[in-house]
């Protein structure tokens, strides 16, 4: 006879937001923002790795885009969830990158090295806001061009 062993999961945000004892709405969201507050070093932590894989990727030839994908929707992710919106963004735009390449079937190295200089950069706040939105306007335009297929 087998016997099987359940574990329950720690998650911090949802105890912190469990409702089920008459927790009131206003009184949840304040625990869940407390829980993604204490959760931020962390978050750094993951974003920091996620950022150095993504930038060890990008120097590869053909790096697994599979991966590079899910990195990039990593640092889209958790970079909104500690509010830096710009990081955010351009891990979003990496990722449509990546997909729009892979579409066309065009890896392109050298792009992909400039969204991950783009995103180190913004992880470590190197640059002020107005030139970090000038560099995501410009990435937006390169998707832009990524999305017109290669001529043959």
């Amino acid at each position: 006879m087998s016997s099987a062993r359940i574990y329950k999961v720690a998650n911090r945000l949802a105890d912190a937001v469990d409702v089920r004892f008459g927790l009131k709405l206003d009184a949840a969201l304040a625990r869940a923002h407390d829980a993604v507050r204490e959760a931020q070093d962390g978050m750094m932590v993951s974003l920091r790795e996620w950022v150095d894989e993504i930038e060890a990727l990008c120097e590869q030839p053909e790096p697994d885009r599979a991966r590079l994908a899910w990195l990039a929707n990593g640092v889209l992710g958790v970079a909104g969830a500690c509010g830096l919106g710009a990081l955010s963004r351009c891990g979003g735009l990496f990722g449509r990158a990546i997909e729009l390449m892979s579409e066309h079937d065009d890896w392109r190295s050298d792009m992909a090295l400039v969204y991950a200089t783009a995103l180190g950069r913004m992880l470590e706040g190197a640059d002020r806001a107005a030139e970090e939105a000038a560099v995501l306007v410009s990435l937006e335009a390169m998707n832009q061009r990524l999305s017109t297929p290669p001529q043959v």
